[in-house]
């Protein structure tokens, strides 16, 4: 900006302004609707990007086991099921000798005591078979049943528990209800004052230290950020079919992810051409209850299917609310919320990535404060050489006079048109040509303002080359282009590799430096904290802050 000394402390102190403003914009934003609503549709144009390089550890280890209500018909049950089926449920997948089961159904109510013993007895003949049975539970007092106690009281005859209670409270987004984050040590207001030792864990934690002590995350008070993937298991395509009206079977999801996806708007505009896209399929393998009745599943696949899996069990049933929303699938059994933060753990052995926030309170202490800080400093430093660099590129004498253009009529189509009418000036076919041939040079110009008219509308008229200035500025935006893409995946690496913060921090902080140089915040503090200064010391404060305003460069 002109008028701004191009001393080295000069830059230096614009680098420190930048820095103050960007983390005070950053405390801010949490606090900011909007800001929050641009972070997550950012995050899911960008988000499926990341699972070009993840991992598939966590697929080959986890096997989602859903109840829906096709099920339910051809098991002849209404919801919710007695618990002697879970009984039968749980034997059957027992005998394909799983890692570990977890069902993800809550019993808030009594039980008859004959169903209650039937599921205690297979939940302790699972644990006696080196099978550990984690059952979901909200973990409040009042609301304990007798299912709860006595799976949960119940022993083996070694005194190993045969259910571990694990924690399953999950909460959407406040504002898309999309699940961004997982947590994993999920705690309540009102369990302020309760022993964190009393709490289970989440369903993901407790699972992933009971097999991978050694990776166990010493620390995960800060809730787990979701990476979702999109590279859906193989077999879900085939097996999440329905019927039509026909009678034939079609598929509910796809399995792969489009690249033109990344391009907002685009599903829009796949709708308004009455092409519209199935959702994703779910990341993890999807077994469907039915499977162990031989329908979608050869013996022989349910058995690769289970063996040696984290069996994870749940409802997928359009009355029942146990649903979730990812911000890539849409709509999935809450199962399924567990079965990738486990992935999540699995896949990047322990290190997750956090869905931090910028505290105050923590200013050293947090990852997310020190990448935060780390990626300010780097981005306006690097911008600030950048500015000075192109200071010195610039040539004081540019004109800003617009150059003349040629006239229709002097354009050499235009001409050549012309010339081949007079050569045949009783022709009334070239005649015809060349008028046709005229219309069509007038619509061709025209055609790119037509097309570009709503960027146009939005941005204003640009003077596309026709000045020495905006010449200068456009060669100037193409070299600086690379700059800005460079620092985008430098921060990228730092947040996600470096720092392991989550898509949404990271958009957030990759965003926010580049809008604090592109609206010049940094610079425009700078600049008037030195007006402020000079108006201090001044013997007439007042006047002297009015004569700097006066002498201001225009925009500031």
């Amino acid at each position: 900006m002109p008028g701004k000394p191009a001393s080295w402390r000069w830059n230096v102190y614009v680098v420190v302004c930048t820095v103050v403003t960007g983390l005070f914009l950053a405390w801010l934003s949490s606090k900011l609707l909007i800001d929050e609503v641009v972070k997550r549709a950012t995050t899911r144009i960008y988000a499926p990007l990341l699972s070009l390089n993840y991992p598939d550890s966590g697929q080959r280890s986890i096997a989602v086991v859903t109840l829906d209500d096709t099920d339910l018909r051809a098991y002849g049950l209404n919801w919710p099921v007695p618990l002697d089926y879970y009984q039968r449920l749980l034997d059957s997948v027992v005998k394909r000798k799983p890692q570990a089961i977890f069902l993800d159904v809550v019993f808030l109510d009594n039980k008859p005591e004959r169903e209650v013993n039937a599921l205690v007895g297979a939940a302790c003949r699972a644990t006696e078979a080196g099978v550990p049975f984690f059952m979901a539970t909200f973990a409040r007092g009042a609301l304990t049943s007798n299912a709860e106690r006595k799976l949960f009281g119940a022993r083996t005859a070694t005194g190993v528990p045969c259910a571990v209670p694990v924690r399953s409270n999950v909460t959407p987004d406040s504002l898309d209800q999309s699940q961004w984050a997982y947590p994993l040590k999920p705690r309540a207001e009102d369990e302020a004052g309760r022993d964190a030792a009393e709490l289970p864990d989440s369903v993901a934690l407790t699972i992933y230290c009971r097999f991978h002590a050694a990776t166990c995350p010493a620390h995960a008070e800060v809730p787990q950020a979701l990476v979702w993937a999109t590279r859906a298991a193989p077999t879900n395509v085939e097996i999440m079919v329905t019927r039509d009206a026909s009678g034939a079977l079609k598929p509910v999801c796809r399995g792969v992810w489009n690249w033109w996806e990344v391009i907002p708007g685009a599903g829009l505009v796949m709708q308004l051409a009455g092409r519209p896209s199935l959702p994703l399929c779910p990341y993890n393998q999807v077994v469907p209850v039915r499977a162990f009745k031989g329908q979608g599943f050869a013996p022989q696949e349910l058995d690769e299917a289970l063996a040696g899996k984290i069996v994870m069990i749940g409802a997928d049933l359009k009355a029942v609310g146990d649903n979730a929303f990812s911000p890539l699938h849409g709509r999935l059994p809450g199962v399924h919320v567990h079965a990738m933060a486990l992935d999540n753990l699995i896949s990047f052995g322990g290190q997750y990535r956090a869905n931090g926030d910028f505290e105050w309170h923590e200013l050293w202490h947090s990852a997310a404060n020190r990448f935060i800080f780390l990626s300010l400093l780097l981005t306006a430093s690097a911008i600030v050489v950048w500015q000075r660099h192109k200071a010195r590129m610039t040539p004081p004498d540019l004109s800003d006079a617009l150059e003349p253009r040629p006239h229709f009529g002097d354009w050499p189509v235009v001409r050549w048109l012309d010339r081949l009418a007079a050569r045949h000036p009783g022709d009334r076919g070239v005649a015809r040509a060349v008028r046709w041939g005229r219309r069509a040079v007038w619509l061709v110009v025209r055609l790119p303002l037509v097309l570009a008219s709503p960027l146009l509308v939005a941005l204003g008229r640009p003077r596309l080359g026709s000045t020495q200035k905006s010449r200068h500025a456009f060669k100037l935006a193409v070299l600086g282009a690379p700059i800005y893409m460079a620092l985008c995946a430098l921060v990228f690496y730092l947040g996600y590799y470096v720092f392991f913060q989550g898509p949404l921090s990271i958009i957030e902080y990759v965003l926010f430096p580049l809008m604090s140089h592109f609206l010049h915040l940094g610079e425009r503090c700078a600049e008037h904290s030195r007006q402020l200064w000079h108006a201090l010391c001044a013997s007439n404060p007042w006047a002297e802050w009015a004569r700097q305003g006066r002498d201001a460069p225009e925009g500031h």
